[in-house]
């Protein structure tokens, strides 16, 4: 058994770490020297291709971060599959900043788009697998998180079938993760009726 507390700081230093690392994309090109207002306003808004992905990035390690602490209990050990799967977990995390990197800078290229969702996808299937490695009482406290997965692996599919149509826009999709706690109480409500 290990000491729960020193995965919470390592969990809570790697998603503090991956997270600030994500702004450093974001920065004016090398040599720029706007002279007017206008055009600092123009280099500004040329960053949008990498603002967007940090933001997005962002909005996703948080969510992420929210729902493992969400899973946080007051035991003093963890086993070590819980471990394992919290270090894998860590280990995609901290390839967000270059995947999102990668999408900054790429984010025409279909490729950059399935780095990307590859990096969340891997994500959520190890926070799904680090659930399910929790003693039961932290699990029902927690619902099994499949259909949070669920909702998740469609959204990647649909930003993966649209990158084939339009890049710009395929990542949108990931905003249908948005429903997912009205899918989980939909599903809780039809689970609980009795038969």
């Amino acid at each position: 058994m290990f000491p729960r507390h020193r995965l919470d700081s390592l969990t809570d230093g790697v998603f503090a770490v991956a997270m600030t690392l994500l702004v450093l994309e974001v920065r004016l090109p090398e040599g720029a020297d706007p002279q007017t207002a206008q055009a600092l306003i123009d280099q500004l808004y040329g960053l949008s291709p990498k603002f967007w992905p940090y933001v997005l990035s962002f909005a996703v390690l948080g969510v992420r971060w929210r729902e493992l602490i969400k899973g946080r209990s007051s035991h003093g050990e963890v086993s070590r599959r819980v471990v394992n799967w919290g270090l894998a977990y860590l280990l995609l995390v901290t390839l967000v900043p270059f995947s999102t990197m990668v999408l900054g800078r790429y984010a025409s290229l279909p490729p950059s788009i399935w780095l990307y969702t590859a990096n969340l996808t891997g994500m959520a299937i190890c926070a799904w697998r680090l659930s399910a490695s929790l003693p039961r009482a932290e699990r029902a406290q927690l619902g099994d998180g499949s259909v949070s997965l669920a909702v998740f692996l469609v959204s990647a599919a649909l930003v993966v079938g649209l990158s084939f149509l339009h890049t710009a826009w395929a990542c949108l999709a990931f905003a249908l993760n948005g429903v997912t706690p009205a899918a989980e109480r939909l599903f809780r409500s039809r689970a609980a009726k009795p038969a």
